[in-house]
Protein backbone atom coordinates (compact mmCIF):
# COMPACT_ATOMS: atom_id res chain seq x y z
CA UNK A 1 0.00 0.00 0.00
CA UNK A 2 1.72 3.27 -0.96
CA UNK A 3 2.13 6.30 0.75
CA UNK A 4 -0.55 8.21 -1.09
CA UNK A 5 -2.91 5.59 -0.88
CA UNK A 6 -2.09 6.16 3.43
CA UNK A 7 -2.51 9.78 3.08
CA UNK A 8 -6.07 9.44 1.00
CA UNK A 9 -7.85 7.15 3.77
CA UNK A 10 -6.32 9.24 6.63
CA UNK A 11 -8.42 12.23 4.93
CA UNK A 12 -11.30 10.34 4.64
CA UNK A 13 -11.45 9.17 7.81
CA UNK A 14 -10.77 12.51 9.39
CA UNK A 15 -13.89 13.59 7.76
CA UNK A 16 -15.60 11.08 8.88
CA UNK A 17 -14.52 12.33 12.55
CA UNK A 18 -15.59 16.06 11.82
CA UNK A 19 -19.19 14.56 10.75
CA UNK A 20 -19.11 12.39 13.99
CA UNK A 21 -18.28 14.59 15.94
CA UNK A 22 -21.23 17.08 14.76
CA UNK A 23 -23.62 14.71 15.05
CA UNK A 24 -22.51 13.59 18.78
CA UNK A 25 -22.93 17.75 19.41
CA UNK A 26 -26.67 16.67 18.55
CA UNK A 27 -26.97 14.15 20.64
CA UNK A 28 -25.68 15.44 23.71
CA UNK A 29 -27.83 18.47 22.88
CA UNK A 30 -30.77 16.42 22.51
CA UNK A 31 -30.25 14.48 25.62
CA UNK A 32 -29.90 17.66 27.33
CA UNK A 33 -33.41 19.59 26.47
CA UNK A 34 -35.10 16.38 27.02
CA UNK A 35 -33.24 15.50 30.29
CA UNK A 36 -34.76 19.47 31.33
CA UNK A 37 -37.69 20.24 29.44
CA UNK A 38 -37.51 21.81 25.75
CA UNK A 39 -40.21 24.66 26.27
CA UNK A 40 -43.26 22.97 23.90
CA UNK A 41 -46.62 24.46 24.94
CA UNK A 42 -49.18 21.43 26.32
CA UNK A 43 -51.64 20.59 24.29
CA UNK A 44 -55.37 21.45 25.67
CA UNK A 45 -57.50 18.90 24.95
CA UNK A 46 -60.94 21.81 25.98
CA UNK A 47 -59.77 24.18 23.33
CA UNK A 48 -61.86 25.52 20.50
CA UNK A 49 -60.57 24.23 17.35
CA UNK A 50 -61.56 27.13 14.69
CA UNK A 51 -62.26 26.54 11.37
CA UNK A 52 -59.16 24.87 9.92
CA UNK A 53 -58.66 23.73 6.15
CA UNK A 54 -56.73 20.50 5.27
CA UNK A 55 -55.54 20.46 1.99
CA UNK A 56 -54.60 17.49 0.21
CA UNK A 57 -53.04 17.95 -3.50
CA UNK A 58 -53.65 15.24 -5.99
CA UNK A 59 -53.07 14.06 -9.39
CA UNK A 60 -54.04 10.30 -10.79
CA UNK A 61 -54.86 9.27 -6.50
CA UNK A 62 -58.15 7.95 -7.38
CA UNK A 63 -57.23 4.23 -6.03
CA UNK A 64 -56.92 5.57 -2.99
CA UNK A 65 -58.47 9.07 -1.85
CA UNK A 66 -61.74 7.86 -1.13
CA UNK A 67 -60.08 5.42 1.77
CA UNK A 68 -57.83 8.44 3.06
CA UNK A 69 -61.03 10.86 3.12
CA UNK A 70 -63.33 8.60 4.76
CA UNK A 71 -60.51 6.76 7.49
CA UNK A 72 -59.53 10.37 8.44
CA UNK A 73 -63.09 11.67 8.82
CA UNK A 74 -63.79 8.97 10.96
CA UNK A 75 -60.83 9.78 13.24
CA UNK A 76 -61.53 13.57 13.26
CA UNK A 77 -64.32 14.32 15.33
CA UNK A 78 -63.82 18.23 14.65
CA UNK A 79 -66.60 19.59 12.49
CA UNK A 80 -64.57 22.95 12.58
CA UNK A 81 -61.71 20.68 10.32
CA UNK A 82 -62.97 20.46 6.73
CA UNK A 83 -60.64 18.79 4.15
CA UNK A 84 -59.72 20.59 1.14
CA UNK A 85 -59.55 18.50 -1.97
CA UNK A 86 -57.13 19.68 -4.85
CA UNK A 87 -58.04 18.41 -7.99
CA UNK A 88 -57.25 18.83 -11.95
CA UNK A 89 -59.96 18.96 -14.81
CA UNK A 90 -58.40 16.64 -16.97
CA UNK A 91 -58.10 14.35 -13.80
CA UNK A 92 -61.31 12.73 -14.86
CA UNK A 93 -60.79 9.87 -12.47
CA UNK A 94 -59.49 12.30 -9.27
CA UNK A 95 -62.02 14.37 -9.76
CA UNK A 96 -65.07 11.89 -10.10
CA UNK A 97 -64.22 10.48 -6.90
CA UNK A 98 -63.63 13.67 -4.98
CA UNK A 99 -66.78 15.32 -6.18
CA UNK A 100 -68.62 12.08 -4.86
CA UNK A 101 -66.75 12.39 -1.72
CA UNK A 102 -67.76 16.26 -0.95
CA UNK A 103 -71.80 15.00 -1.74
CA UNK A 104 -71.41 12.32 0.61
CA UNK A 105 -69.91 14.90 3.20
CA UNK A 106 -71.12 18.38 2.31
CA UNK A 107 -70.13 20.22 5.17
CA UNK A 108 -66.31 18.65 5.86
CA UNK A 109 -65.32 17.71 1.83
CA UNK A 110 -64.52 20.72 -0.03
CA UNK A 111 -62.96 20.24 -3.77
CA UNK A 112 -60.94 22.71 -5.64
CA UNK A 113 -60.28 22.35 -9.15
CA UNK A 114 -56.95 23.67 -10.93
CA UNK A 115 -57.11 26.34 -13.51
CA UNK A 116 -54.50 24.11 -15.45
CA UNK A 117 -54.24 21.10 -16.64
CA UNK A 118 -52.45 18.44 -14.98
CA UNK A 119 -49.74 17.31 -14.23
CA UNK A 120 -47.98 20.91 -13.40
CA UNK A 121 -46.32 20.22 -9.63
CA UNK A 122 -47.65 20.05 -6.29
CA UNK A 123 -46.24 23.15 -5.71
CA UNK A 124 -48.37 24.52 -8.21
CA UNK A 125 -51.69 22.84 -7.45
CA UNK A 126 -51.39 23.88 -3.76
CA UNK A 127 -50.58 27.71 -5.07
CA UNK A 128 -53.63 27.36 -7.04
CA UNK A 129 -55.54 25.97 -3.80
CA UNK A 130 -54.36 28.51 -1.38
CA UNK A 131 -54.92 31.27 -3.81
CA UNK A 132 -58.44 30.42 -4.29
CA UNK A 133 -59.31 30.03 -0.58
CA UNK A 134 -57.08 32.89 0.68
CA UNK A 135 -56.87 35.11 -1.85
CA UNK A 136 -58.58 38.28 -1.03
CA UNK A 137 -61.69 36.40 0.72
CA UNK A 138 -62.61 37.60 3.68
CA UNK A 139 -64.35 34.69 5.46
CA UNK A 140 -61.83 31.88 5.36
CA UNK A 141 -60.23 29.20 7.62
CA UNK A 142 -58.22 30.50 10.65
CA UNK A 143 -55.21 28.13 9.65
CA UNK A 144 -54.10 25.32 6.46
CA UNK A 145 -52.47 22.20 7.30
CA UNK A 146 -50.82 20.06 4.77
CA UNK A 147 -51.39 16.61 3.70
CA UNK A 148 -50.83 13.97 1.08
CA UNK A 149 -53.52 11.55 0.06
CA UNK A 150 -51.92 8.73 2.02
CA UNK A 151 -51.42 10.31 4.97
CA UNK A 152 -52.94 8.89 8.55
CA UNK A 153 -53.88 12.27 10.31
CA UNK A 154 -54.18 12.29 13.94
CA UNK A 155 -56.75 13.95 15.38
CA UNK A 156 -54.76 14.68 18.17
CA UNK A 157 -52.97 17.37 16.05
CA UNK A 158 -55.53 19.67 15.58
CA UNK A 159 -55.62 21.24 19.17
CA UNK A 160 -51.81 21.05 19.15
CA UNK A 161 -51.90 23.81 16.17
CA UNK A 162 -55.04 25.59 18.16
CA UNK A 163 -52.56 25.73 20.76
CA UNK A 164 -49.72 27.27 18.83
CA UNK A 165 -51.55 29.58 16.76
CA UNK A 166 -53.42 30.89 20.31
CA UNK A 167 -50.26 31.57 21.44
CA UNK A 168 -48.80 33.66 18.48
CA UNK A 169 -47.31 30.71 16.27
CA UNK A 170 -47.85 30.73 12.75
CA UNK A 171 -45.82 28.07 11.26
CA UNK A 172 -46.35 24.83 13.22
CA UNK A 173 -44.58 21.05 12.26
CA UNK A 174 -45.33 18.18 14.11
CA UNK A 175 -43.60 15.14 13.84
CA UNK A 176 -43.84 12.64 11.12
CA UNK A 177 -43.08 8.69 11.10
CA UNK A 178 -43.33 5.99 8.92
CA UNK A 179 -46.21 3.63 10.04
CA UNK A 180 -44.52 0.01 11.36
CA UNK A 181 -43.74 -1.73 8.04
CA UNK A 182 -43.14 -5.29 10.25
CA UNK A 183 -40.70 -7.88 9.03
CA UNK A 184 -38.66 -8.01 5.50
CA UNK A 185 -39.49 -4.77 4.19
CA UNK A 186 -36.00 -3.17 4.77
CA UNK A 187 -36.26 -0.66 2.30
CA UNK A 188 -39.53 1.00 3.55
CA UNK A 189 -38.43 0.76 7.13
CA UNK A 190 -35.52 2.71 6.61
CA UNK A 191 -37.51 5.69 6.58
CA UNK A 192 -38.97 4.08 10.64
CA UNK A 193 -35.25 4.54 11.63
CA UNK A 194 -34.72 8.30 10.07
CA UNK A 195 -37.78 9.61 10.78
CA UNK A 196 -37.48 8.45 14.72
CA UNK A 197 -34.67 9.83 15.08
CA UNK A 198 -34.33 13.15 13.28
CA UNK A 199 -38.05 14.21 14.86
CA UNK A 200 -37.17 12.90 18.28
CA UNK A 201 -33.64 14.63 18.61
CA UNK A 202 -32.83 16.90 15.52
CA UNK A 203 -36.25 18.46 15.07
CA UNK A 204 -36.41 18.58 19.12
CA UNK A 205 -32.97 20.59 19.20
CA UNK A 206 -33.83 22.97 16.66
CA UNK A 207 -36.42 24.30 18.04
CA UNK A 208 -35.03 24.62 21.51
CA UNK A 209 -32.28 26.75 19.91
CA UNK A 210 -34.43 28.66 17.79
CA UNK A 211 -33.39 27.77 13.87
CA UNK A 212 -35.42 28.08 11.18
CA UNK A 213 -38.19 24.89 11.49
CA UNK A 214 -37.87 23.20 7.60
CA UNK A 215 -41.61 21.96 6.75
CA UNK A 216 -41.57 18.45 6.32
CA UNK A 217 -44.27 18.69 3.20
CA UNK A 218 -47.16 17.13 5.64
CA UNK A 219 -48.13 17.59 9.10
CA UNK A 220 -47.51 21.53 8.71
CA UNK A 221 -49.96 24.16 9.95
CA UNK A 222 -49.80 27.91 8.73
CA UNK A 223 -52.00 30.49 9.73
CA UNK A 224 -54.10 33.18 7.90
CA UNK A 225 -51.94 35.79 8.80
CA UNK A 226 -48.75 34.03 7.00
CA UNK A 227 -50.50 32.68 3.71
CA UNK A 228 -51.99 36.18 3.07
CA UNK A 229 -48.97 37.98 3.62
CA UNK A 230 -46.97 35.36 1.12
CA UNK A 231 -49.79 36.26 -1.68
CA UNK A 232 -49.98 40.10 -0.94
CA UNK A 233 -45.97 40.25 -1.11
CA UNK A 234 -45.43 37.77 -3.91
CA UNK A 235 -48.49 36.36 -5.03
CA UNK A 236 -47.73 32.91 -4.35
CA UNK A 237 -46.92 31.04 -0.99
CA UNK A 238 -44.70 28.07 -1.84
CA UNK A 239 -41.81 29.56 -4.30
CA UNK A 240 -42.33 28.26 -8.05
CA UNK A 241 -39.75 26.43 -10.05
CA UNK A 242 -38.75 24.28 -6.77
CA UNK A 243 -38.89 20.17 -6.22
CA UNK A 244 -38.46 20.81 -1.83
CA UNK A 245 -40.70 24.21 -2.44
CA UNK A 246 -41.76 22.56 1.08
CA UNK A 247 -38.59 22.84 3.02
CA UNK A 248 -37.41 26.26 1.46
CA UNK A 249 -40.83 27.77 2.62
CA UNK A 250 -40.15 26.66 6.67
CA UNK A 251 -36.47 29.00 5.56
CA UNK A 252 -38.87 32.10 4.08
CA UNK A 253 -41.07 31.94 7.24
CA UNK A 254 -38.63 33.28 9.51
CA UNK A 255 -36.99 35.66 7.71
CA UNK A 256 -40.35 37.16 7.42
CA UNK A 257 -40.58 37.37 10.94
CA UNK A 258 -43.07 34.68 11.72
CA UNK A 259 -42.87 32.69 15.00
CA UNK A 260 -42.19 28.92 14.18
CA UNK A 261 -42.39 26.04 16.00
CA UNK A 262 -41.75 22.48 16.15
CA UNK A 263 -44.81 20.94 18.33
CA UNK A 264 -43.35 17.38 19.63
CA UNK A 265 -46.33 16.43 22.03
CA UNK A 266 -46.17 13.11 23.93
CA UNK A 267 -49.32 11.53 24.91
CA UNK A 268 -47.17 9.70 27.48
CA UNK A 269 -44.81 12.69 29.08
CA UNK A 270 -43.43 10.43 31.47
CA UNK A 271 -41.55 8.02 28.81
CA UNK A 272 -42.08 10.20 25.71
CA UNK A 273 -44.24 7.52 24.04
CA UNK A 274 -47.12 7.66 21.84
CA UNK A 275 -46.01 11.09 19.83
CA UNK A 276 -49.09 13.38 18.13
CA UNK A 277 -47.79 12.95 14.89
CA UNK A 278 -49.00 12.35 11.29
CA UNK A 279 -47.90 8.82 10.25
CA UNK A 280 -47.48 7.03 6.70
CA UNK A 281 -46.00 4.19 4.43
CA UNK A 282 -43.17 5.04 2.51
CA UNK A 283 -42.01 3.88 -0.69
CA UNK A 284 -41.16 -0.24 -0.42
CA UNK A 285 -38.89 -0.45 -3.20
CA UNK A 286 -34.76 0.34 -3.89
CA UNK A 287 -35.88 2.41 -7.31
CA UNK A 288 -39.00 4.12 -5.29
CA UNK A 289 -37.12 5.03 -2.26
CA UNK A 290 -33.90 6.31 -4.21
CA UNK A 291 -36.09 8.75 -6.65
CA UNK A 292 -37.64 10.27 -3.88
CA UNK A 293 -34.35 10.61 -1.61
CA UNK A 294 -32.76 12.28 -5.17
CA UNK A 295 -35.38 14.72 -5.25
CA UNK A 296 -34.75 15.68 -1.57
CA UNK A 297 -31.15 15.67 -1.92
CA UNK A 298 -31.07 17.77 -5.06
CA UNK A 299 -33.51 20.10 -3.83
CA UNK A 300 -32.46 20.66 -0.18
CA UNK A 301 -28.82 20.65 -1.05
CA UNK A 302 -28.32 22.49 -4.46
CA UNK A 303 -31.31 24.18 -5.19
CA UNK A 304 -31.92 25.65 -1.29
CA UNK A 305 -28.47 26.88 -1.39
CA UNK A 306 -29.09 28.77 -4.92
CA UNK A 307 -32.19 30.39 -3.42
CA UNK A 308 -31.70 30.62 0.06
CA UNK A 309 -27.91 31.33 0.63
CA UNK A 310 -26.54 30.96 3.72
CA UNK A 311 -28.56 33.85 5.50
CA UNK A 312 -29.52 33.26 9.22
CA UNK A 313 -28.25 33.55 12.82
CA UNK A 314 -25.59 31.50 13.98
CA UNK A 315 -27.83 28.80 14.77
CA UNK A 316 -29.17 29.07 11.43
CA UNK A 317 -26.16 29.01 9.44
CA UNK A 318 -25.13 25.61 11.18
CA UNK A 319 -28.28 23.78 10.28
CA UNK A 320 -28.05 24.87 6.84
CA UNK A 321 -24.38 22.75 7.34
CA UNK A 322 -26.44 19.93 8.36
CA UNK A 323 -28.85 20.01 6.23
CA UNK A 324 -26.38 20.41 3.25
CA UNK A 325 -23.21 18.52 4.47
CA UNK A 326 -24.64 14.93 3.04
CA UNK A 327 -23.76 16.19 -0.45
CA UNK A 328 -20.39 14.92 0.55
CA UNK A 329 -20.81 12.64 3.99
CA UNK A 330 -23.27 10.50 2.23
CA UNK A 331 -20.34 8.95 0.24
CA UNK A 332 -18.60 8.43 3.43
CA UNK A 333 -19.86 5.77 5.20
CA UNK A 334 -19.15 3.43 2.91
CA UNK A 335 -16.45 4.14 2.97
CA UNK A 336 -15.83 4.44 6.41
CA UNK A 337 -17.14 0.45 6.82
CA UNK A 338 -14.56 -0.88 4.73
CA UNK A 339 -11.73 0.90 6.61
CA UNK A 340 -13.44 -0.36 10.11
CA UNK A 341 -13.28 -3.72 8.30
CA UNK A 342 -10.11 -3.47 7.29
CA UNK A 343 -8.97 -2.26 10.62
CA UNK A 344 -10.82 -5.40 12.75
CA UNK A 345 -9.06 -8.02 10.84
CA UNK A 346 -6.00 -6.66 10.09
CA UNK A 347 -5.72 -5.89 6.53
CA UNK A 348 -4.39 -2.14 7.07
CA UNK A 349 -0.92 -3.12 8.92
CA UNK A 350 -0.14 0.36 11.49
CA UNK A 351 3.10 -1.38 11.51
CA UNK A 352 4.52 -0.65 8.44
CA UNK A 353 2.67 2.38 7.91
CA UNK A 354 4.90 5.83 8.56
CA UNK A 355 4.36 6.98 12.25
CA UNK A 356 3.12 10.12 10.88
CA UNK A 357 -0.27 8.38 8.99
CA UNK A 358 -0.40 5.26 10.94
CA UNK A 359 -1.42 6.83 14.62
CA UNK A 360 -3.85 9.25 13.64
CA UNK A 361 -5.37 7.04 11.59
CA UNK A 362 -5.27 4.22 14.21
CA UNK A 363 -7.27 7.16 16.43
CA UNK A 364 -8.96 8.01 14.06
CA UNK A 365 -10.57 5.10 13.18
CA UNK A 366 -11.33 3.99 16.87
CA UNK A 367 -12.83 7.39 17.21
CA UNK A 368 -15.21 6.56 14.20
CA UNK A 369 -16.21 2.59 15.18
CA UNK A 370 -17.04 4.81 18.94
CA UNK A 371 -19.39 7.31 17.03
CA UNK A 372 -20.49 4.59 14.95
CA UNK A 373 -21.69 2.36 18.39
CA UNK A 374 -22.96 6.05 19.85
CA UNK A 375 -24.91 6.14 16.86
CA UNK A 376 -26.66 3.22 16.54
CA UNK A 377 -27.98 3.12 20.59
CA UNK A 378 -29.31 6.72 19.69
CA UNK A 379 -30.82 5.45 16.84
CA UNK A 380 -32.19 2.16 18.59
CA UNK A 381 -33.19 4.88 21.75
CA UNK A 382 -35.49 6.85 19.36
CA UNK A 383 -37.25 3.86 17.79
CA UNK A 384 -38.00 2.60 20.80
CA UNK A 385 -39.74 6.43 22.10
CA UNK A 386 -41.91 6.28 18.83
CA UNK A 387 -42.75 2.67 17.91
CA UNK A 388 -42.71 1.55 21.92
CA UNK A 389 -39.81 -1.72 21.38
CA UNK A 390 -36.28 -1.68 20.86
CA UNK A 391 -35.32 -2.58 16.99
CA UNK A 392 -32.09 -4.09 17.67
CA UNK A 393 -31.06 -6.31 14.93
CA UNK A 394 -34.02 -5.07 12.41
CA UNK A 395 -31.88 -1.02 12.59
CA UNK A 396 -28.97 -3.28 12.42
CA UNK A 397 -30.32 -5.04 9.05
CA UNK A 398 -31.79 -2.14 7.98
CA UNK A 399 -28.32 0.50 8.46
CA UNK A 400 -26.54 -0.94 5.10
CA UNK A 401 -29.71 -0.69 3.18
CA UNK A 402 -30.13 3.16 3.89
CA UNK A 403 -26.58 3.99 3.30
CA UNK A 404 -26.75 2.39 0.08
CA UNK A 405 -29.68 4.21 -1.09
CA UNK A 406 -28.55 7.37 0.43
CA UNK A 407 -24.84 7.08 -1.23
CA UNK A 408 -27.25 6.44 -4.84
CA UNK A 409 -29.31 9.53 -4.63
CA UNK A 410 -26.36 11.64 -3.61
CA UNK A 411 -24.67 10.37 -6.78
CA UNK A 412 -27.54 11.00 -8.70
CA UNK A 413 -28.08 14.50 -7.38
CA UNK A 414 -24.79 15.16 -8.18
CA UNK A 415 -24.97 13.98 -11.72
CA UNK A 416 -28.39 16.43 -12.34
CA UNK A 417 -26.48 19.19 -10.92
CA UNK A 418 -22.99 18.99 -12.72
CA UNK A 419 -25.11 18.27 -16.07
CA UNK A 420 -27.77 19.94 -17.53
CA UNK A 421 -30.28 20.07 -14.71
CA UNK A 422 -33.50 18.96 -16.14
CA UNK A 423 -35.29 19.95 -12.31
CA UNK A 424 -33.73 23.69 -13.35
CA UNK A 425 -33.70 24.01 -16.99
CA UNK A 426 -37.35 22.66 -17.61
CA UNK A 427 -40.68 23.08 -16.38
CA UNK A 428 -41.17 20.62 -12.97
CA UNK A 429 -44.14 18.39 -13.69
CA UNK A 430 -45.23 16.08 -10.26
CA UNK A 431 -43.36 13.65 -8.99
CA UNK A 432 -45.18 11.26 -7.40
CA UNK A 433 -44.73 7.35 -6.04
CA UNK A 434 -47.02 4.51 -5.33
CA UNK A 435 -48.88 5.05 -2.47
CA UNK A 436 -50.42 2.98 0.19
CA UNK A 437 -52.77 3.08 3.41
CA UNK A 438 -53.47 0.78 6.24
CA UNK A 439 -56.45 -1.68 6.11
CA UNK A 440 -57.95 -0.18 9.43
CA UNK A 441 -57.27 3.89 10.02
CA UNK A 442 -59.06 3.45 13.32
CA UNK A 443 -56.27 1.28 14.96
CA UNK A 444 -53.14 2.77 12.88
CA UNK A 445 -50.40 4.58 14.95
CA UNK A 446 -47.44 2.47 14.89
Amino acid sequence: MNEALLWLILIVSLLINLSSADDLLIDLLGMGIQRFGHGGLRRSDEIVIPPCAVFVANWHEEDVLGKMVEGNLARITYESVVLYLGVYPNDTGTLRVAKELEQKYPTRVRVIVNTLNGPTSKGQMLNEMFRQVFDGQKECPEFAVLHDSEDVIDPRTFPVYATYVDAGYDFIQVPVFSLNRGKGAHVASTYMDEFAERHTKEMIVRNAVGATIPSAGVGTCMTKKLLKHFLATRGQVLMSGTVTEDYILGVEAKREGFKSAFAAVSADEKHGLDFVATREFFPRTMKAAIKQKTRWVYGINFEATHKLGWKGDMWDKYFFMRDRKGVLTNFLPPISTVLLIMLVFGWIDMIYMPPEIGEPLAWSMWFNLFALIIRYIIRVRACYAVYGRYHFWGILVRWPVGLLINFVAVLRAWKTYVGESRFATKPIVWSKTAHELPEDFMSARR
